[in-house]
């Protein structure tokens, strides 16, 4: 066990709520698919680019480990899980980065992607 910080406590809460949310707009997305197909003038072809397999390996990744992460550094019982889960969330975020620069995609915008991740290394550093 170990006593996790307030910042460590607002960046999990903050964790959990994006990732439900985008969990929630993920799987919107791909029921609605079907529907955009029948709207005229939509490009289905960038929206079936973005939308592939690895992207959704990739979000359910991420998201299970940053709901993980948000309980782990919530809870204070496991430093190592909140680590360990806090990774697996830093690496599917550099993958995807990389995926954007791939395609030309990148833009100064992807650096703030990083400020969360960072605030909750930060805050569990500082945890005792």
């Amino acid at each position: 066990m170990y006593n996790p910080t307030k910042l460590l406590k607002i960046v999990s809460v903050i964790f959990i709520i994006t990732a439900v949310l985008g969990m929630i707009g993920t799987a919107a997305l791909y029921i609605m698919i079907p529907k955009m197909q029948e709207i005229p003038g939509v490009d289905m072809s960038i929206i079936n680019s973005a939308l592939t397999p690895m992207n959704l390996v990739t979000s359910v990744i991420g998201t299970i480990a940053s709901v993980a992460a948000g309980i782990f550094g919530f809870g204070g019982r496991s430093k190592k899980g909140a680590a360990v889960s806090m990774g697996i969330y830093s690496a599917v975020l550099i993958v995807s980065v990389v995926q954007l620069m791939m395609n030309g995609m990148f833009t100064a915008f992807a650096a703030v992607d990083f400020i969360l991740p960072a605030l909750y290394w930060w805050g569990l550093y500082q945890s005792e």
